[in-house]
C-alpha cells in the first residue's frame, strides 16, 4: 500500500461540479492498494495515519497528531500511485491491485476508520473526482506500507 498524505487546511471533493464531501484542518490522504496488499496493510495504515506527527503544538517542531489536534481524515483512492514510472514515458500499472480487489479493501478500510474517533471524509473508489485542497505547511509524506 502507497499513500501521500498532505496536511491541509481544507479540503474538498466534487464529483459532477458537486461537493461530495469536505474536511477543514487535517490530513489529505491518496491511498493506493498493490498486489499482495491485504487486511494486515489496513490497520498499519490506519495506526500510522492516526498517530504520526503531522502538526505542531506550541513550538515549530511537529509533535502532534491528528487524535490531538481533533484534526479530520480524507480518504482518496488512487491507483495512479502504483505507477512504475523509471523508464519511458508512460506509466506502468502492473503493481497496481486489481480493481475489484483494490475496492474491496478500500470499502474495508473506510469501515475499519468507523472504529475509531477520527472524523473521516472519503471519495468514490473509480470516480472521476476534482479534488481541492490547501496545503498547510506545505507538509506532504509518501508512506509505503
Amino acid at each position: 500500500m502507497k499513500a501521500i498524505t498532505q496536511r491541509v487546511s481544507s479540503a474538498k471533493v466534487c464529483i459532477k461540479d458537486k461537493t461530495y464531501a469536505s474536511i477543514k484542518k487535517g490530513i489529505l490522504a491518496y491511498v493506493c492498494f498493490e498486489q499482495d496488499d491485504n487486511e494486515e496493510v489496513i490497520d498499519k495504515f490506519i495506526h500510522k495515519i492516526l498517530n504520526y506527527n503531522f502538526f505542531e503544538e506550541d513550538t515549530s517542531i511537529m509533535s502532534a497528531n491528528l487524535k490531538e489536534i481533533e484534526g479530520e481524515l480524507m480518504i482518496i483512492s488512487q491507483f495512479t500511485l502504483a505507477a512504475i514510472t523509471k523508464r519511458g514515458n508512460k506509466p506502468s500499472f502492473h503493481k497496481a491491485l486489481d480493481s475489484k480487489s483494490a475496492n474491496t479493501l478500500y470499502n474495508l478500510l473506510l469501515k475499519r476508520l468507523s472504529d475509531f474517533s477520527v472524523r473521516y471524509k472519503s471519495g468514490i473508489f473509480g470516480a472521476d473526482m476534482d479534488v481541492h485542497s490547501i496545503n498547510k505547511g506545505p507538509v506532504t509524506f509518501l508512506f509505503d506500507i
